[in-house]
């Protein structure tokens, strides 16, 4: 009776979530190798002629950032990547979380990319029609906008888990004997394409089992706020998490770009070496001046937090990896396990054959129902045709 149950919950929660899964999926395989596919399309944007000299001030490329845009426009955040070869990008991004649709999410988001020894901008792009971004919101909303996309994906995605399980516990032999288990892990190319179809559902959904499981609780941790605090509380042996308490800035009665400028300048002294360093326009006075350092290319589980005061540019506070406890070591480490750079270039790899796995799971096990389901009454209706003499398809010719 279970086991009826189980099928019946795995075939229809597929037949339910299958083109969401499908696009979740394929997006995820696109998105896994993003930074060396942008670095090949868009080097014309990306990097720039060493100069040799000395960069411009940050307030300075700043204020160009923000006349290329525009007085419409808030400027929100700074990616720079310290290589000398690589140009600073400006982020103004504005979002509507009850927005309908990926227009409807957006109200504005820009990228306007600086040449750094000059201070000029290079290129103004609009994010919300850029490739890469619209593969990134169909991967997390399908295009639908926060308050309607969100959530499809993240049932989705929680269904996804459990016919995982669900999955195993079908493709689980009733009897271990070698040929039994040689069927059940191996696919018969040479067999009709139904079979083909069959044993790449079962077969190709165990081998991906543990990575897909991996790739669906990561992105779990993202979208739901209880999966997150549960991960906390099963590494930190059932305690709560706790903010950390950053410092506030003195109150910036007279705003001046020189104190932001000097930080910078503090933080890429101190890490010479970082690959990113990612700098939020905070418009509260009296918050710090705050810069997130990704000390490793494309991990972001090695990384640093540093505080800085708004009028003297004093450093108030900071912390990385090795303050952590080990439950948000595990949670630093979510979005790497989820993209797969946690192993460098061979976890890209994995993560991307995973996700095309996982995408043709949905095709696969579509065929088998619909085999199931019309192929029978087709075979029934071609044998009917056949054995009626009236509907063998002769016709007499005329005399």
């Amino acid at each position: 009776m279970l086991s009826r149950l189980n099928g019946w919950l795995h075939l229809w929660l597929g037949l339910i979530t299958g083109l969401v899964v499908f696009i979740v999926s394929i997006t995820g395989c696109v998105y896994v190798f993003v930074d060396e596919l942008k670095a090949t399309f868009y080097k014309e944007r990306l990097f720039v002629e060493p100069t040799g000299q000395p960069v411009k001030p940050l307030s300075e490329m700043l204020a160009n950032a923000k006349q290329s845009l525009g007085p419409a426009y808030r400027i929100s955040r700074l990616d720079i990547h310290p290589a000398s070869n690589r140009s600073w990008v400006f982020r103004a991004l504005e979002t509507n979380p009850d927005g309908i649709g990926h227009r409807g999410y957006y109200r504005y988001y820009y990228r306007i990319y600086v040449n750094p020894y000059s201070g000029e901008v290079i290129h103004v792009e609009d994010a919300t029609t850029e490739f890469f971004q619209l593969i990134l919101d169909a991967h997390m909303r399908l295009l639908l906008g926060q308050k309607i996309g969100h959530p499809i994906v993240s049932y989705s995605v929680l269904i996804f888990g459990y016919m995982l399980i669900s999955g195993l516990i079908l493709w689980w032999p009733k009897k271990w004997t070698k040929k039994v288990l040689l069927q059940g892990l191996n696919v018969k190319w040479k067999a009709s394409f139904k079979r083909v179809n069959y044993d790449m559902h079962n077969v190709l959904g165990f081998y991906v089992l543990i990575p897909a499981l991996a790739l669906a609780i990561t992105g779990l941790v993202f979208s739901f706020t209880w999966v997150d605090q549960s991960l906390y509380f099963l590494f930190s042996g059932g305690q709560t998490k706790v903010a950390r308490n950053i410092p506030k800035s003195a109150h910036q009665l007279t705003p001046s770009p020189v104190p932001l400028d000097c930080a910078l300048v503090d933080v890429l002294q101190k890490h010479t070496s970082a690959d990113m360093i990612s700098i939020r326009f905070n418009e509260n006075p009296e918050a710090p001046y705050d810069f997130q350092i990704r000390k490793v290319k494309s991990r972001t589980y090695h990384f640093e937090w540093s505080y800085y005061d708004r009028n003297s540019a004093q450093l108030l506070y900071s912390y990385g990896t090795d303050d952590l406890n080990t439950a948000e070591k595990v949670r630093a480490m979510n979005f790497d396990l989820h993209v797969g750079s946690f192993m460098g270039m061979p976890g890209k790899i994995l993560a991307f054959l995973a996700s095309l796995i996982c995408a043709s799971l949905p095709i696969t096990g579509f065929f088998i129902w619909y085999n199931r389901k019309w192929g029978k009454r087709r075979r029934r209706a071609h044998r009917h045709h056949h054995s009626d003499p009236e509907g063998s398809g002769t016709r007499k010719q005329p005399a």
